[in-house]
């Protein structure tokens, strides 16, 4: 075994798929931002995005969420009551109390089951999902797990501008299943499962992007984009390198929809064919932590990805604070 594949041999499987869109289908043709900043123009590029959901207030991230994980267990074939934990990533609508996690668990029959919220902003889902593996990993015993993300990203722009545009709605979910077989042993993981993550902080980078304390909109720095393509980029690569993989080995690279010019500046640092790159920023938005489980769940639909891909996934929350990725095969 290389300095990687720490999940290699814990025979973790990605075992259903599902999401959640808010009724409400935004188009941007012919909207153009009412007031905008320099620093909106700088981070967001010209946008990239042609249509975008916006919830209802009876669509709220329990709601989704609920739908999500539903979904997924359905694709999966399995019973609420088989989940054993339920990790539930949301930043955008934060609670002292309760939790979102622990009513999403029971709103979809798994009443044993362990279930919890994390915030790490965009990078919800990597963190989940490494979260996740640890429990299923671990001495419990537990054998299901749905990582879940449910974000209503439009809450937390500011009326009227560039943001209000780039942003969506929506929730999506894993199910992640301990099944014993770790695949067929061999170094280049060709079973399917999960192979390896990684998810790493940096509390100097706490600043590229903040919420006002007022009216809960994102404020972001100007160089964030160079700043988060450096982190994510140098996580992809590590995940890689310590895999013995190189960038052209992956089947497809599924990274969180963060903006045009993050994309545009991951894709040239990267140095992979853009064909193998996939988000639904177009036609989502930037749905925070939801946006790479949603683009797996609809491009597993559509049959653009198939199982026993290999697929490697980065992302970014809170501004880089935390970041990090997963490499997995379906």
């Amino acid at each position: 075994m290389l300095d990687g594949e720490i999940w290699k041999t814990s025979g973790i499987q990605f075992s259903g798929f599902g999401r959640y869109f808010p009724r409400e289908l935004l188009s941007n043709e012919g909207v153009e931002a009412r007031h905008t900043t320099e620093t909106e123009r700088k981070v967001l590029g010209s946008g990239g995005v042609r249509t975008h959901h916006r919830a209802a207030e009876d669509e709220d991230i329990g709601y989704m969420a609920t739908a999500a994980a539903g979904a997924a267990l359905a694709d999966a074939g399995l019973d609420g009551s088989e989940v054993d934990v339920l990790i539930l990533s949301n930043w955008t609508d934060r609670w002292c109390a309760p939790e979102w996690g622990a009513q999403v668990a029971t709103g979809i029959g798994a009443r044993h089951a362990m279930g919890f919220d994390i915030c790490t902003g965009c990078a919800g889902f990597v963190h989940g999902v490494h979260t996740a593996a640890m429990y299923l990993a671990g001495p419990a015993h537990y054998r299901t797990a749905v990582v879940v993300c449910s974000e209503r990203f439009s809450r937390r722009v500011r009326p009227g501008s560039k943001g209000e545009m780039v942003v969506g709605d929506g929730a999506g979910a894993v199910v992640l299943r301990r099944t014993g077989d770790g695949g067929d042993g061999d170094e280049g993981g060709d079973g399917p499962g999960l192979i390896d993550s990684i998810m790493r902080s940096d509390g100097t980078l706490s600043h590229m992007t903040t919420v006002h304390p007022g009216n809960g909109w994102v404020r972001s720095q100007p160089e964030l984009n160079e700043v988060a393509v450096k982190y994510v980029v140098g996580a992809a690569q590590e995940l890689l390198e310590r895999n013995g993989l190189r960038a052209g080995d992956v089947d497809w690279v599924v990274p969180h929809a963060a903006t045009e010019p993050f994309n545009r500046g991951f894709e040239a640092d990267l140095g992979i064919d853009r064909a193998r790159i996939l988000n639904n920023l177009a036609e989502r938005g930037n749905t925070s932590s939801a946006s790479i489980p949603t683009t797996l769940s609809e491009n597993l639909e559509k049959g653009v990805v198939k199982r026993g891909d290999l697929v490697l996934s980065v992302s970014l929350g809170g501004g880089v604070w935390c970041h990090g990725g997963l490499l997995y095969r379906l």
